[in-house]
């Protein structure tokens, strides 16, 4: 019993760990200094003690696979957790053949700053949408892309920082 306890504990540290981790390197992408030193450091003080049970007892076959286990885990779990916070901030653009100013309202019009261009595409002129707002509101930015123009092209990136101009994360919409 004792064996699998100590397999547990390993499996459970692993997770944690690699899940501090994963947010760690999402963090150092995004320029949150601070943030990302602190999770590498906890990161690292998990991964010692996990090790070190591991280390000490080679011939523990589940020990091996529960520190695997937990690496596996502990990504996914750092994944689910990236999207959950979803810190930081989404570029949307649409590229709409036909309502590109219709979706550029229908954006302003429920509080998010939509900045709209003119485009020439292979055929014809096409209007280009581009909303920056926070990953937590991407959602409800694709949603009303969907209702406006269902065949837009949407692309959604990630701005390593934003700053300047005429945007105001203070004065948005929630």
């Amino acid at each position: 019993m004792a064996i699998f306890l100590e397999a547990l504990l390993i499996f459970g540290l692993r997770v944690l760990g690699i899940a501090i981790s994963t947010l760690s390197t999402l963090m150092t992408v995004q320029g949150r200094k601070f943030y990302a030193v602190a999770a590498g450091f906890f990161s690292s003080l998990v991964y010692v003690i996990a090790i070190g049970k591991v280390v000490t007892n080679l011939n523990n076959v589940w020990n091996v696979l529960a520190y695997a286990g937990g690496f596996a885990g502990g990504t996914l779990i750092g994944m689910m957790l990236d999207q959950r916070l979803a810190l930081g901030f989404a570029e949307v653009r649409f590229i709409s053949t036909e309502n590109g100013h219709n979706l550029a309202d229908a954006l302003r019009e429920t509080g998010f700053g939509a900045t709209e261009l003119k485009g020439y595409g292979r055929e014809r002129t096409v209007g280009v949408v581009t909303v920056l707002c926070p990953r937590k509101d991407v959602k409800d930015v694709l949603e009303i892309g969907q209702q406006i123009d269902s065949n837009a092209i949407v692309t959604v990136t990630e701005p390593r920082s934003v700053e300047k101009g005429y945007w105001h994360p203070e004065r948005y919409r929630r």
